[in-house]
């Protein structure tokens, strides 16, 4: 069972369930476990600071690194038999870094993962809600989709408001378009969008589609939204109508990556290879 998946300079890296590091370097046409993996913790998240550098985080409240573009990896932070779960990790190349997950829960670092301290990011009922998915636009603004409709929103990384959206269901991805606008997905084929930073939100639901948990842009700058009972969602270049092409063994999708012409998705039951 895989859970996510990155692309790290020409490689691409999924994660998944007892520690599991899948590496590709031929654009998913094949695979080989990475040679060193110090968990078996399930591992629920993937993002790549650049081509060399990438992280992993997950159950346990581990958080892993790689300077090799995944082919091994050490123990940042966490314990395998720990209650804490982490479902979205980002480090950015200034060493801004946050990892974050179930009921509120938040560790940020400063340095580069050397060290990494507990946040509250949202004070109250508010920083209770599970966070599923950090995504950034390009002017430098963090976003977590989370729990609840809501969209949590910081200028710098560090400090943080909650916005709600038209949509009150959790919300699983998120990503920022060429154009501009941010769409969030959630569940039941809710997608909500942004054209302001994501400080309002429409609300655009996509009839029969299963809930999203991961999004990527086409090369020619089109959305593409993928999540469970085998839903492949394309939308256009302004995220505003999009088309449900299910797939046929409706297998739970859970990661996406566009690189060189192809689509690879991460599943519940390995990888794969979809055409668009």
């Amino acid at each position: 069972m895989l859970l996510d998946l990155a692309q790290v300079g020409e490689r691409l890296v999924a994660v998944g369930e007892r520690g599991h590091v899948l590496l590709s370097d031929d654009l998913g046409r094949s695979w080989r476990q990475a040679r060193a993996v110090p968990t078996r913790a399930t591992l629920a998240c993937i993002h790549a600071t650049d081509g060399r550098r990438v992280w992993a985080a997950g159950h346990g409240g581990v958080i892993l690194t790689s300077d090799d573009a995944g082919e091994t990896w050490s123990l940042a932070a966490g314990a395998a038999d720990g209650p804490d779960v982490l479902l979205a990790i980002r480090v950015e190349a200034d060493g801004r870094g946050l990892a974050v997950g179930s009921y509120g829960l938040a560790w940020s670092t400063a340095d580069a993962g050397k060290s990494w301290a507990r946040k509250t990011l949202i004070e109250g009922e508010a920083g209770e809600r599970h966070m599923n998915r950090i995504f950034a636009t390009k002017t430098g603004r963090w976003l977590i989709a989370a729990e609840g409709g809501q969209v949590l929103n910081s200028v710098d990384g560090r400090s943080w408001v909650s916005v709600s959206t038209p949509y009150k269901g959790s919300l699983w991805t998120g990503l920022q378009l060429p154009g501009g606008a941010l769409l969030a997905g959630g569940m039941r084929g809710n997608v909500v969008r942004s054209v302001d930073d994501g400080l309002t939100w429409q609300h655009h639901p996509v009839p029969q589609a299963g809930s999203f948990t991961a999004a990527t842009v086409l090369s020619d700058g089109r959305p593409l939204l993928v999540g469970v009972d085998g839903t492949v969602v394309l939308g256009d270049r302004e995220g505003t109508r999009f088309d449900l092409r299910r797939q046929d063994d409706r297998a739970t999708l859970t990661g996406v990556v566009s690189a060189g012409g192809s689509v690879v998705v991460s599943t519940t039951a390995g990888p794969r290879t979809l055409s668009v």
